[in-house]
């Protein structure tokens, strides 16, 4: 099941703690920078009591969206260079992510960026959209048992097996809801690794060999989604396993237990998601490298013969 992960893993055999903790120094930096900009938008409220401060507000705040435009966004598509080095078994350091600020790299990144933005917010509208529909027509019964309640009749037990049916079928969907963005999610990484392997090639081919590799390589999609969301679930179960025992001492033993217990069970399941992400940008980029092995065989082969 977790063959993606697997062969990341395998693949980046002795890079694996370098790359960890690159991207945790990465994103600290960014933190950083994000935190500079709000103590020196917030810090000035505290000395001037008129209506200048808004005006500071708006400029910084807009300083600060642009850094995050051209700045921090493409500095964190940089980051994913160490992931591709580590699956190719490459040497790296932690300028690697600046490689995205380097001429003829920048503007192609800004616009693969921009073109991603747009793309997102059309889809995530229609698809909000479709979603809406579809809720509603779940919900119909609900509705339509609640206009007979409101005139006065006692629900019965069909009902009452109605109203369980609806609310299962609302988690259902709730739960497949999630898919579509994680396809979406996994494309537009895709498609960053698409410019990190290939950076100066136009940026619809970048859209189009992501396309193909995620749909057309050969490689099971469905296997990726599946394992992922596995991988994201054992934070939790990692988590849970802490929180009952807390609960229990809590009530039966000592209330100390209940904050040291809870308290341990939260940095576990933080240093478990840390890793879990990892592993899941690892595994969608050896899915990168393995679909496009597969597809730029098949074209030799189209080739030769």
């Amino acid at each position: 099941m977790f063959d993606y992960q697997a062969a990341y893993k395998r693949n980046g055999t002795g890079s694996h703690m370098k790359t960890f903790w690159l991207t945790v120094l990465a994103i600290i930096l960014m933190y950083a920078a994000g935190l500079l900009f709000l103590l020196v938008m917030l810090l000035p409220a505290s000395f001037i009591d008129n209506g200048i401060i808004i005006l500071w507000i708006f400029a910084v705040g807009f300083l600060f969206l642009l850094a995050g435009i051209f700045l921090l966004y493409p500095f964190s598509v940089g980051v994913l260079h160490y992931y591709a080095c580590t699956y190719l078994g490459r040497e790296f350091g932690f300028r690697e992510a600046f490689k995205v600020f380097t001429n003829g790299r920048y503007s192609k990144v800004i616009k693969l960026g921009l073109l991603v933005l747009v793309a997102y917010v059309v889809v995530s509208f229609a698809f909000g959209l479709i979603m809406q529909f579809i809720l509603t027509a779940v919900n119909m019964p609900l509705i339509m048992l609640a206009e007979t309640w409101a005139q006065g009749s006692a629900p019965s037990g069909g009902q009452v097996g109605v109203i369980i049916g609806v609310v299962l079928l609302n988690f259902l969907v709730a739960t497949l809801s999630y898919i579509p963005y994680m396809l979406i999610a996994i494309y537009v990484i895709l498609a960053y690794m698409v410019y990190i392997d290939q950076p100066f090639i136009p940026t619809t081919d970048k859209f189009r060999i992501a396309w193909d590799v995620m749909f057309h390589s050969g490689e099971r999609i469905w296997k990726l989604i599946f394992s992922n969301f596995l991988l994201l679930l054992m934070p939790l179960a990692v988590h849970l396993v802490f929180i009952v025992p807390a609960i229990l001492l809590g009530i039966f033993v000592d209330g100390l237990a209940f904050p040291i217990l809870m308290m341990a069970g939260v940095l576990i399941a933080v240093v478990a998601y840390a890793a879990a992400i990892y592993f899941m940008v690892g595994s969608i980029t050896a899915y990168y490298f393995k679909g496009r092995s597969t597809l730029d065989q098949k074209h030799w082969q189209e080739v030769q013969g």
